[in-house]
């Protein structure tokens, strides 16, 4: 229908993701940790929205992250990327991701959309779930004790 190499397709974005991920979080902030759903869908485990947050980072944050056997699953079956020590360092921000493997797609040079995992790890790298319900939307901005 648009032709050529056209945008806004995909099934994994990080502006919609973030979106989500805030959302969560928020929501959190007035349900606390007495609001429970089932994450993933179908497992049986019952999370807070917090968790729910987290895990959607963290699956986000793997996509760049080698797995098991030293693969990244953004550069999917690219071997260049994968296995020369000339490249396997570096990371492409590509503009959307396969939505079963991770592997990137579309314009690899989205540092402002997909560096925004970078954020995403900052964030749960200094705010746990406590400490977010203590000082609220504020609690991201200082620095912990």
């Amino acid at each position: 229908m648009f032709g050529g190499n056209s945008n806004w397709r995909g099934p994994v974005w990080m502006p919609v993701n973030a979106m989500i991920i805030r959302a969560l979080l928020n929501f959190y902030l007035y349900y606390g940790d007495n609001f429970k759903i089932e994450c993933p869908t179908g497992s049986g485990k019952m999370m807070n929205l917090f968790e729910v947050a987290k895990e959607i980072a963290d699956r986000l944050t793997r996509i760049f992250l080698r797995d098991d056997r030293g693969r990244r699953p953004v550069y999917g079956g690219t071997e260049k990327f994968q296995s020369d020590p000339h490249w396997r360092d570096y990371l492409l921000f590509y503009e959307y991701f396969h939505g079963d493997n991770g592997a990137g797609l579309g314009a690899s040079h989205q540092t402002g959309w997909t560096g925004i995992v970078a954020k995403s790890i900052q964030l749960f790298g200094l705010l746990d779930a406590t400490r977010a319900l203590e000082g609220g939307k504020q609690a991201v901005f200082e620095k912990g004790t």
